[in-house]
């Protein structure tokens, strides 16, 4: 049983990566819509809009008990995806919430600002200032959701298993990588031997 959390920037490949990830490993890709979705019909609807609205366009503004119970939602349902396996879980805090499971590998996916603002320029077919404000906008609305909802710096390296700088990395480069290191913890996990159980 496969399960990845994959965290990434805006304009670093991520999406792109996680998409090849779960497609050659047959995983089923979770991410932050379907998280939203479930969290909206258990009653936590103007929070998550206010979560998906990283550029604060919408102006909403949930009260703190309807975020913290968008929170727990949120945990309740990254843990139940966990629970059925064979997962990859992009974004949303998973590689915090699952942080006590030796058996879920951790990815963060980064690059340097400029290529990110390249990559997003190209992609959505905006000017260059456009596209800065808007990584700009990314980065401080996920740093800002890790704080509140866990107290983390997203960008932790302690919280990953595997960093990967997509500065000098094509996407199948990094798929790869990620498919060999959920290999390799796979094995390891069949391997381990609590301390004071050896036969």
């Amino acid at each position: 049983m496969t399960i990845i959390t994959l965290s990434r920037e805006l304009g670093s490949g991520g999406d792109d990566v996680a998409a090849l990830v779960a497609e050659r490993l047959g995983l089923r890709r979770v991410g932050r819509e379907i998280i939203n979705r479930a969290a909206q019909a258990a009653g936590a609807g103007e929070a998550a809009l206010a979560e998906i609205d990283e550029l604060g366009l919408l102006r909403v503004k949930p009260s703190p008990a309807t975020m913290k119970l968008y929170r727990e939602k949120v945990h309740a349902i990254i843990e139940e995806q966990a629970r059925e396996g064979n997962v990859l879980l992009v974004g949303r805090g998973g590689q915090v919430v699952l942080a006590q499971r030796r058996d879920v590998l951790h990815v963060r996916i980064f690059a340097p600002r400029d290529l990110r603002c390249a990559n997003v320029q190209a992609r959505c077919g905006i000017p260059s200032e456009a596209s800065a404000a808007r990584v700009d906008a990314s980065d401080r609305a996920r740093a800002l959701f890790h704080r509140r909802a866990y107290g983390v710096r997203w960008d932790d390296p302690a919280l990953y298993d595997v960093v990967l700088n997509m500065a000098n990395l094509s996407v199948p480069a990094a798929a790869a990588i990620i498919i060999a290191a959920a290999g390799a913890q796979a094995e390891m996990n069949r391997s381990f031997t609590p301390e004071g159980c050896e036969e």
